[in-house]
């Protein structure tokens, strides 16, 4: 982003469920804005890599866009497995989770819930750096259930030697409620020998202004929410008919994605309007909701985004930046 003397790189940030190649290339080829477009995590499942993930990362999905996939693993081999496939799929750039708040996620010690566990962060990490030709970055919360447990991960860092270290200025139990803990990434950011990318409840440009003017060592913002309910943050002069090319794109990238039938789309689509402009006004939303089929929905979302304008004026404090999807 260089607006008004303020240069700093945006990355998007990783959201399940919401941000995948379908997304992603809606978002870039209609707004852009975007340095870079870090994947939702890839995980293993039942000793084999989820296809769905494998998918949405192969390159062909994301060309003309710079895209940083992300694992999730406390296991070491799981985390192997994927970066060799991801090695073969060209990638030279991986991010580590080490953020997810989803319980689900966190209490089998994975995610956000790693930051509790430094010796399981430790091993992870030390094979990891045996891998040779892969650049790592982070995404890091605060710590899980306690808001200085980054203190024992920070160190851990000088074995990855990452890129940078992305935080999100909460611990894992808080997921997306309660106050930002200024005071701990402050402290976080004056120890780190690494570059640190600020991430969590950026809305709009002007909060990117102050962040960066409140923090001018950050190497970058990460910008996940905020994205995901008005992805024309970064184009000031947008119009309502680029919002609706943005939402024909998912609509013909979801029907060629899903093979689910007409039902399991619409239910897709239904759920991309828990994020998606949220501002829209609640009779509108509702019809969405309760459409039945393909016809049904488009009539409704058409209304929606015909009062574009009024919807980008209402976006709510701050809606969740990723999503329990698994």
């Amino acid at each position: 982003m260089n607006d008004n003397n303020v240069k700093i790189p945006v990355l998007a940030a990783p959201l399940q469920g919401v941000t995948d190649n379908v997304w992603r290339m809606a978002q870039h080829d209609v707004f852009g804005g975007v340095d870079a477009y870090y994947a939702p995590f890839m995980r293993v499942e039942h000793g084999e890599i989820r296809r769905k993930d494998l998918r949405d990362v192969s390159p062909e999905r994301n060309a003309g866009l710079t895209l940083i996939p992300q694992i999730l693993a406390c296991q070491p081999d799981h985390a192997l497995m994927m970066v060799e496939a991801l090695e073969q799929m060209g990638y030279r750039r991986i991010d580590i989770n080490l953020g997810c708040p989803f319980p689900p996620i966190a209490l089998h010690r994975k995610g956000s819930g790693m930051m509790a566990h430094p010796d399981l962060v430790e091993e992870l990490f030390k094979a990891l750096a045996a891998v040779g030709d892969v650049d790592y970055s982070v995404k890091m919360r605060l710590g899980w259930d306690k808001n200085d447990q980054w203190r024992d991960v920070l160190p851990l860092m000088d074995l990855i030697h990452p890129c940078h270290i992305a935080v999100h200025p909460r611990t894992g139990k808080q997921q997306y409620k309660g106050e930002l803990d200024t005071e701990q990434f402050e402290a976080l950011l004056a120890a780190s020998a690494w570059p640190v990318v600020y991430n969590g409840g950026l809305r709009s440009v002007e909060e990117i202004k102050e962040v960066k003017h409140r923090y001018p060592s950050i190497a970058a913002v990460m910008v996940g929410s905020g994205l995901v309910a008005n992805p024309g943050m970064f184009v000031p002069d947008a119009r309502p008919e680029d919002y609706r090319r943005f939402h024909d794109l998912l609509v013909d990238g979801y029907t060629e994605l899903l093979n689910g039938g007409e039902a399991q789309l619409v239910r897709h689509l239904q759920d991309i309007w828990q994020t998606f402009l949220p501002g829209t006004g609640r009779k509108l939303f509702k019809a969405i909701r309760k459409s039945r089929t393909l016809e049904q929905y488009e009539t409704a979302a058409a209304a929606a985004l015909a009062d574009v304008e009024n919807a980008l004026t209402a976006l709510p404090d701050e809606p969740a930046e990723e999503q329990p999807a698994l």
